[in-house]
């Protein structure tokens, strides 16, 4: 995948710290050193991301730190905590300023929490989707919103009914995380960080519009009341 001009643009705002750099072939070889196989998406985000603080204007609580490999870590070849989850493995990556979970990225690129019985709870399929997240949140960061986020009933529904109302943010969305828009509300249908299953949220230009939008699909018994 490759970025937006949007994301483009964030990602030069951002700070990172040169300590969690590295590149790709760096990456490849302490991985190799420790007898793990060098994922290609390991290697890519940590050359693309490693080091990087995700931010939102005016919203520093919604900070994401990204970190995968140290160069401390890699020039004294420690050993790589690479836990097994289900069919996949994981690495931890980084931490959320408020949200008390722990993140992780799968060997398939995708960025994931762990259920209680330690199987993936897969948030995003890929990194660069959530760059992408951030880099629009970031960009409507002086809309208004419903401060909520509303258990989706009825997922298949939710999504017919936007796509007839509203446009796809199309380089924001795969098969688990949706954003759509028009002129004056932007919503989104995501996983909640501790289950697998899917919540509703909606920035607008006024507050009026997204409470609008939530009551009608409480009503049609899409959004859980």
């Amino acid at each position: 995948m490759s970025l937006s001009e949007r994301a483009r643009q964030y990602i030069k705002t951002l700070k990172r710290d040169d300590q969690f750099i590295s590149s790709e072939e760096e990456t490849r070889d302490y991985l190799t050193s420790q007898g793990i196989a060098p994922f290609d998406q390991f290697l890519k985000y940590q050359a693309a991301y490693s080091g990087y603080e995700l931010t939102i204007n005016n919203d520093p609580g919604n900070s994401f730190s990204f970190r995968l490999f140290s160069k401390k870590q890699i020039q004294r070849n420690e050993d790589v905590d690479l836990i097994k989850a289900g069919d996949r493995l994981v690495l931890n990556c980084g931490d959320h300023r408020t949200a008390q979970f722990n993140f992780f990225l799968t060997d398939r690129g995708e960025l994931c929490t762990l259920n209680d019985d330690d199987s993936p709870n897969v948030l995003y399929s890929s990194f660069d989707l959530f760059v992408e997240e951030y880099a629009l949140r970031n960009q409507i960061s002086h809309w208004d919103c419903n401060p909520y986020y509303f258990e989706v009933l009825k997922p298949a529904d939710l999504t017919e009914l936007m796509g007839q109302k509203f446009k796809v943010i199309e380089e924001c969305s795969d098969s688990l995380t949706n954003w759509w828009k028009d002129d004056q509300v932007v919503a989104v249908k995501g996983v909640w960080l501790d289950q697998p299953k899917f919540y509703f949220h909606v920035y607008g230009t006024q507050r009026q519009l997204c409470d609008e939008l939530i009551e009608y699909l409480k009503k049609q018994g899409i959004l859980k009341k």
